[in-house]
Order: structure tokens, then C-alpha cells, then sequence
């Protein structure tokens, strides 16, 4: 007879309870097995290194059970889902998700987390697995596999939202990728990318240095042995490279900082460089400045008095405002735009968070403040392509407009963030994990066509050396009357430095012993272009006007001097000039410069050769044609690349125009002659004209 009868019935129901929760839980025919107990530690200690988000570890656990028990589900979800969040390769996350759904054959219902008795993967592994297809550009397969999840999910599982993103996600992409817009996109190439993350990159408004983070092993060793202990990669450096008519070689900046430094915004003309130091617990926004040459040790961020230490904060250009990236508290919206605004008398406003569409219920990270006060910032929204994407706004009428996704090819359906542009607008620069084969972010190289730039390039830069000692140097707008102080000290050295726009008017007042000791007065027309003013300021020259009014206009390119005005040749986009000045019965001499991918435009006017050429047949002369032409090569490109691209570029000009004589009835080597092709490969950057093709006619006396 049982001593405690009620305490019997009470486990007895405990116990049927319990197995009804687990068959809610999984599937009825679900194989379940039993751990050693030493594998059940395994179990706990990856299952632990997942909810920490110590992903890299964690999938090296997983992978030890996947072995040992290969037929799991379960435990190939988990593991692909760490690769996933690791970074390693798309198709290898694909393969094992793939895997834990055929071992599977039916899901825990549930979110089945974490329970190590059961073979079969949760539902959870269909979101996963979608979002891979995304990743991979199969969208049917992808909505194949949330159309299964909506089915088979609880409706109170937690992935149902990210299910709704993902869905969203794929439709953006299909509308995006089926109408790209006109950029080109390349791969910046070794002298700044490695196989390890290279991200935030940060260029000054005259696009002269280009920073960023790496983490690469640093070419001198002294990382060695330093690493990221989630990651097991080092900790990010921050590396530069200058511009002359190519980015060059990356360079190491050491600024004493131990842990990982990301680049987050340098200064307009290069003096100052903000960095976000994270040590895996904290980030905490550092500054460094340049003096002589070298940056300096970095210390810790007091532009803004009140700002919190973490979080990302940019500077527009004239320092007016300040935007900044902070997690939501109480974790409901992830990271959130605010926004400061610098006072009359100096201080900063208290931040503000900014309102209207800007924000979301997601992340919006990595802002970046254009030389016309643009702003861009990634998030991961349901508006986007998948992952991160980039997005613009512009400030107009008191507030920020409806962020505006930039578009395929800029953004893509993985990671795209950290995009910065240059003050011209022509060229910007994003950090993106597309096309990578380890799955690690790359910088990237975008340019614009005049019709797609995202900014106002009506800018002029202001840089100039000051070459006799001032007090004091304002600039004010005479449209709105505001001053602003633009004269910077750096290495004992004075320099006017200042952003002033195209439709404006300024006065610079040049001050000495108290008093304004000479005037400067520009005006910028509405459609002036981009300008940069480097040249050294003195007393005697009556600084940058003249003591006068600087008109500041569009550069115009002059008209070609033909060297036969009887002949019809028009300008085109390609033809930039008419070379030699030998007298016409000599010969005849066409330059046209080709972009770096180009081989010919319809705008060569083939039909103007022919026409010479046949004039000299006329005359019994016997023309020779010369055709020449030229391709650069760069660190992205082989040699045999570059020659074949001159190759053609030749010799598409020679058949179209063979055509057109042999159509008049004209052979060639009876009635004129076409001598061997000149093909070069350029390797100069400072060559002016590396992509070429010239024609060249000449023919013998009568």
C-alpha cells in the first residue's frame, strides 16, 4: 500500500504532462536517442557557446557531434546555423542545412531548442535555409521553403517575424536586380583587400586618402600571436591609402590602441580620425591626430561632452550637427539614429532621436555625413535586399526624408555597409560581403554616370597653405549671413579650410593685430561643378580673388581644332582632340580615348575615315591606314587581359571600317593598305590617356 498516495497522483500527472509537452514539441514519429554522459557535456557546452554568440567556437563544438552522429537533424541545424553567423562560405552553410533537412524527413514543431534527445531539425532550419537561398540568389527555392515554415510553424514561433522579413526581403531584391541602375562596382583588389575582413572605409572630401579596418596580419609581425578569442582572427587595425591617379599600397597607421579599431569618420582635409575601439564588451569612440607626418597615440573622444562613449558618431562637414548610432536601451529597436546640433554659443544640443521614417523597428548603423550634408546609413530593414543595405536621406523642410534604398548593384542581397562618398560625387566606397568566396567583407569601388550621382557635386574645397601669419580667418555666406571660423592650425603650419557650395556667395575676412587685414569675395554659379583651391594664400597676390570677385564657373572643355575643317568629324564622348599638325596631304590623325572597359561607341565616326580614305584613292595616292591602341593594367588585371582588350579595341575600329570601303567596292592592299597593328599595355598610373585607340592615314605624293 503507498504510504503518500496524493504525492503519487501528482507525479503521475506531472509525468503525463510532461510527455504531452514533449510530443507537442516534436513530431510523433520524431527518432529520439540518449547521450553518454560525456557527449551530453559536449551538448551543453555547445549549446552554450551558441546562446553567447560565440559562434566560431560553438560550430567547432557542433561539428565534433555532427560527426559522432551524422544522422542528427538537430544537431546539423545547430551547427549550420554557427557557420551561418560565423561567416564561413554561403555554399558550405547551404550544404548542411540541405543535410539537416534530408536526415530530418519531418521538424519539431516547435522551436525545439536546444533539447539534445532529438534527432529531428525544428522547424527553425526552414528560415535558416531560405535565408541561404537568398544568399544565393534562388529565390523560387527560397519562398518554397517559408511557404513550408508558415505551414508547419506554431503560430507563436519566434522566427514567424523574421519569416515575414525574409519574404519581404526576396520581393525587394527581384524588383531591384531586374532594374539596376547605371554604376560600375569593382573589387578594390590586393593593394587594399585581404581574405580577412577589410570594413569601414572613410575617405576625405578631396578623396586623397582612403581609411580603413583590416584584420589582416600586419606586414612587420608585431600582431603576431594577437588574436579576437570569439573570432580566433586579430583584432582589426587601421590601415590608409593615398590617391594620386590610383589608390596605392595600404599602410599601417598605428595609433597605441590594443583591441579591435574601426574607422568611423576623418575630418574633411585629413587632421583628425575618429576610431570605435571594442574590446568585445564596450565600444568607446577614441580620436587621433596627425602632427608632422605620424598620427598619434588615440585618446578618448570629447567633442561632445554629454555623448554616450559608445555607439558611432559622425560630424557633418561644417561641424553644424552630428549624428550618431545608439542601441536602444530597453532593446526594442536595436541601434536608432540621433542627432545633435551645435549652438550659438559653441555647445552641443542634447541628442534627440531623430523622428519620422528614418528609424525602424531594426538596426540603422554606420552613418555618414556627404560634403553636401547628405546623409547615408545602412540597415537591415525589411525594405532591404537581404542582410544590411544602404540607404540616403536629405534634410529638407526641418526634417529627414523617407530613406531611400540605393539601389542594385550598390547594395546586394548580403551585407553592404559603411558607404562613404566623395565631395566631387563621382566615386564612393562600401564595405560588402558579395561575391567572396570565404565570406569576409571586401571594399569596394563605385562610380557614377553624371545621371546617377546620389550628391550635389556643385562643390568648391578649400585647402590652401596661408604663407604669412593671421590672427583669425571667417568665412561667411552672404545668403544667409552666418560665419564660421575656417582657418586650422597643423604642424606650426596655418591652412584656409572650408566646404562652399555652387549657387552661394562668400565673403573670407582675413584678419591681423585685431583688424580684417584683406577680403576675399567668390561666387559659385548654381552649375559650377566640383572644384578643389590648393594654392598657397599670401598678402601680396590679394589672397584667392584678387582683391576682387572670383567667379567660380563649369569648366567647359574646348572644342577640337580640326586639321581639315571640310571634314565632318563630330565630338563625341570618346573624341577629345585631333593630333599632329602636318600638313594634310601628309597625313591624318584621329585620337579617341576610351573608359577603362570600353572597346568603341557608335559615336566614332567611321564614316568621316572612309571618306578620306577614298579621296586619296580618288587621287591615285594609295592610302596606308595605322591603327594603334592601348589598355591599362592595373593590380586586378593580367597582362593577357589588357592586351586582348587593346587587341580588340583595334581591331573592332579596323573591321568596321573595312566594311564600309570594301561596301564602296574598295579591297584592301589593292586600292589602300592596312599596316600591322601598334597594341600596347599601359602599366603607368600617371599616363594621362591609358585607354586609347588612334588612327592614323597617310599616303604617297601624287
Amino acid at each position: 500500500m503507498l504510504k503518500h498516495p496524493i504525492l503519487f497522483a501528482i507525479s503521475c500527472l506531472f509525468a503525463v504532462l510532461s510527455s504531452n509537452n514533449i510530443q507537442s514539441q516534436t513530431h510523433s514519429k520524431s527518432p529520439r536517442h540518449s547521450l553518454s554522459q560525456s557527449d551530453r557535456l559536449v551538448f551543453d557546452q555547445a549549446s552554450m557557446l551558441t546562446e553567447e554568440g560565440v559562434y566560431h567556437e560553438a560550430a567547432r563544438v557542433w561539428k565534433g557531434l555532427v560527426d559522432d552522429y551524422p544522422d542528427c537533424g538537430n544537431y546539423r541545424h545547430h551547427y549550420a546555423v554557427c557557420l551561418l553567423h560565423s561567416g564561413a562560405p554561403v555554399t558550405s552553410v547551404n550544404k548542411e542545412l540541405s543535410n539537416a533537412i534530408s536526415v530530418s524527413g519531418s521538424f519539431i514543431s516547435g522551436s525545439g531548442k536546444f533539447n539534445e534527445d532529438i534527432c529531428a531539425a525544428p522547424v527553425d532550419v526552414l528560415v535558416y535555409a531560405s535565408q541561404v537561398k537568398l544568399l544565393l540568389l534562388e529565390f523560387e527555392e527560397a519562398l518554397s521553403l517559408l511557404t513550408r515554415f508558415n505551414v508547419e510553424a506554431k503560430k507563436w514561433n519566434p522566427l514567424r517575424q523574421t519569416a515575414e522579413i525574409l519574404l519581404t526581403n526576396i520581393e525587394t531584391a527581384q524588383k531591384l536586380i531586374e532594374s539596376p541602375i547605371d554604376v560600375q562596382v569593382r573589387n578594390m583588389g590586393p593593394l587594399i583587400n585581404t581574405e580577412f575582413d577589410d570594413t569601414h572605409p572613410v575617405i576625405r572630401a578631396d578623396e586623397k586618402q582612403l581609411f580603413f579596418s583590416s584584420q589582416r596580419a600586419r606586414s612587420n609581425g608585431s600582431n603576431h600571436g594577437s588574436f579576437d578569442p570569439n573570432t580566433k582572427d586579430h583584432y582589426a587595425d587601421i590601415y590608409v591609402s593615398e590617391r594620386d591617379s590610383a589608390w596605392g599600397e595600404a599602410d599601417w597607421v598605428n595609433i597605441g590602441l590594443t583591441k579591435h579599431k574601426f574607422a568611423l569618420a576623418i575630418s574633411p582635409f585629413g587632421e583628425n580620425l575618429a576610431i570605435a575601439h571594442v574590446d568585445g564588451w564596450e565600444e568607446v569612440v577614441f580620436q587621433s591626430n596627425k602632427r608632422k607626418g605620424k598620427w598619434q597615440k588615440a585618446v578618448s573622444s570629447s567633442v561632445i561632452p554629454d555623448a554616450p562613449s559608445e555607439g558611432v558618431i559622425v560630424f557633418s562637414p561644417n561641424n553644424s550637427f552630428a549624428i550618431m548610432s545608439v542601441a536602444d536601451r530597453k532593446g526594442r529597436t536595436g541601434f536608432d539614429l540621433y542627432q545633435y546640433t551645435k549652438l550659438s554659443d559653441g555647445s552641443w544640443s542634447n541628442p534627440e532621436i531623430i523622428e519620422g521614417p528614418i528609424n525602424s523597428d531594426r538596426n540603422e548603423v554606420s552613418p555618414f555625413i556627404s560634403a553636401d550634408g547628405t546623409l547615408f546609413f545602412a540597415s537591415n530593414r525589411q525594405t532591404s535586399m537581404g542582410g544590411y543595405d544602404c540607404y540616403r536621406s536629405v534634410f529638407d523642410n526641418g526634417m529627414w526624408s523617407e530613406p531611400v534604398n540605393l539601389g542594385f548593384p550598390i547594395n546586394t542581397v548580403d551585407d553592404d555597409r559603411y558607404f562613404v562618398i566623395s565631395a566631387e560625387g563621382t566615386r564612393a566606397y562600401i564595405a560588402s560581403r558579395r561575391n567572396r568566396p570565404l565570406n569576409d567583407y571586401d571594399i569596394f569601388e563605385i562610380t557614377f554616370t553624371e545621371e546617377t550621382q546620389l550628391v550635389n557635386g556643385n562643390i568648391m574645397l578649400l585647402n590652401a597653405l596661408l604663407e604669412v601669419e593671421f590672427d583669425r580667418i571667417t568665412l561667411t555666406s552672404i545668403q544667409s549671413g552666418n560665419t564660421a571660423d575656417v582657418m586650422v592650425s597643423e604642424d606650426s603650419q596655418q591652412f584656409l579650410r572650408a566646404i562652399i557650395y555652387g549657387g552661394q556667395s562668400y565673403r573670407i575676412d582675413y584678419f591681423k593685430g585685431g583688424a580684417v587685414f584683406m577680403t576675399d569675395n567668390i561666387e559659385i554659379a548654381t552649375d559650377a561643378g566640383y572644384h578643389l583651391y590648393t594654392d598657397p594664400i599670401d598678402s601680396f597676390e590679394g589672397g584667392i580673388s584678387g582683391e576682387g570677385t572670383l567667379r567660380v564657373e563649369k569648366y567647359i572643355e574646348p572644342e577640337p581644332e580640326l586639321i581639315d575643317s571640310s571634314l565632318s568629324l563630330e565630338d563625341s564622348l570618346e573624341l577629345l582632340s585631333l593630333l599632329g599638325q602636318v600638313p594634310e596631304e601628309e597625313g591624318w590623325i584621329s585620337v579617341f580615348n576610351l573608359n577603362s572597359l570600353q572597346i568603341h561607341t557608335p559615336a566614332i565616326d567611321i564614316p568621316s575615315m572612309a571618306d578620306e580614305v577614298v579621296r586619296r584613292i580618288n587621287e591615285e595616292r594609295h592610302p596606308q591606314l595605322s591603327i594603334s591602341s592601348g589598355a591599362f593594367r592595373n593590380e586586378t588585371t593580367s597582362f593577357e587581359d589588357a592586351n586582348a582588350l587593346s587587341g580588340k579595341r583595334s581591331a573592332n575600329v579596323f573591321i568596321r571600317l573595312k566594311k564600309i570601303l570594301l561596301d564602296q567596292g574598295y579591297k584592301n592592299a589593292v586600292d589602300y593598305t592596312f599596316l600591322p597593328f601598334e597594341i600596347k599595355v599601359v602599366t603607368d598610373p600617371d599616363d594621362d590617356s591609358p585607354d586609347y585607340v588612334t588612327i592614323q592615314i597617310t599616303s604617297s605624293p601624287k
